[in-house]
């Protein structure tokens, strides 16, 4: 069964409200709430996601936590799996651990790391990470259950060390077609694909032309900023090219992503930036009511 989650855009503004959403998510019926990583960011975006995790974890009795993604290169190892630890003992083993090598420059930059080194520096991480929990290292304390690692992957080379080195590989991206380029590439490049998770956009409405005003500021907003990380352009916006709309519309699309993708988690990106808390709630409750349960009849015929 195709499961869904959120994915929790946590800004300044909006700490306060951010467990709230997640409580109101998990009580939806919704199993997993990830959380990214950014720093330098002129609007205060989490830069310390194991932190949030554990506060969501302690408002939360069901939901899975997981970050998408822990830049892995800016922490050491043993610290990361210590900290896991904790976190999966305090919350009986809800926690699950998505890493990825970073990207952004200026990150590098001021945290001192060779970014050069990034993609050798995560998978070395993982490794020491695995041998912490294993008892290899006399790190204590140890989770109670096996965390699951995902990994993120984007260029041929990211794809093959997620697939290597991870349980899963987890990938955000923006639009359906982007997905079916990312499953194309691991399709290519692997002898078999690992569970796939995917992150990414979706809104609906009742109405598809307002479901598309509430949304395109925000994803405006989201693609510039992550260009704006790679020094590239953002990409022009055709609301076609989006989860975006009814119910009905974006769930055929879903049905038809996954028959391509085969995912076999899809979070959305819960409240876009610039998004108010009840656009964003109406949202969440129409996915909960309407689109899940049609996916996963449709992915189930």
């Amino acid at each position: 069964m195709v499961e869904f989650g959120v994915l929790v855009d946590v800004r300044e503004d909006r700490y306060g409200e951010v467990v709230a959403e997640v409580v109101a998510a998990e009580g939806l019926g919704f199993g997993s709430a990830w959380l990214s990583e950014h720093h330098l960011s002129g609007d205060g975006v989490l830069p310390s996601p194991l932190v949030m995790a554990g506060v969501l974890l302690g408002r939360t009795g069901r939901i899975r936590v997981g970050t998408n993604v822990l830049v892995l290169p800016f922490r050491h190892p043993v610290l990361v799996a210590e900290e896991v630890a904790v976190l999966d003992l305090v919350s009986g083993g809800r926690f699950v651990l998505g890493v990825g090598q970073g990207y952004a420059e200026r990150e590098f930059e001021v945290f001192g790391v060779d970014r050069r080194r990034r993609g050798r520096l995560l998978e070395e991480g993982v490794g020491v990470i695995r041998q912490a929990w294993a008892g290899q290292l006399g790190v204590t304390p140890r989770p109670s259950t096996e965390v699951p690692i995902y990994v993120a992957g984007v260029t041929e080379a990211g794809v093959r060390r997620a697939a290597r080195v991870g349980d899963g590989v987890i990938v955000y991206c923006a639009t359906p077609k982007d997905f079916v380029a990312r499953r194309r590439l691991m399709e290519a490049v692997l002898a078999e694909v690992p569970p796939l998770v995917c992150t990414g956009i979706m809104h609906v409405d009742e109405d598809a032309d307002r479901a598309w005003a509430d949304a395109a500021p925000g994803i405006a907003y989201l693609e510039g900023e992550i260009a704006s990380y790679g020094g590239n352009e953002p990409p022009a916006l055709r609301r076609e090219d989006y989860l975006v709309g009814t119910p009905e519309d974006v769930a055929r699309k879903l049905i038809a992503l996954h028959a391509e993708v085969r995912f076999v988690e899809f979070a959305h990106w819960m409240r876009l930036p610039t998004m108010s808390h009840a656009v964003a709630m109406r949202s969440l409750e129409l996915i909960a009511s309407r689109v899940a349960p049609a996916v996963r009849a449709g992915v189930g015929r």
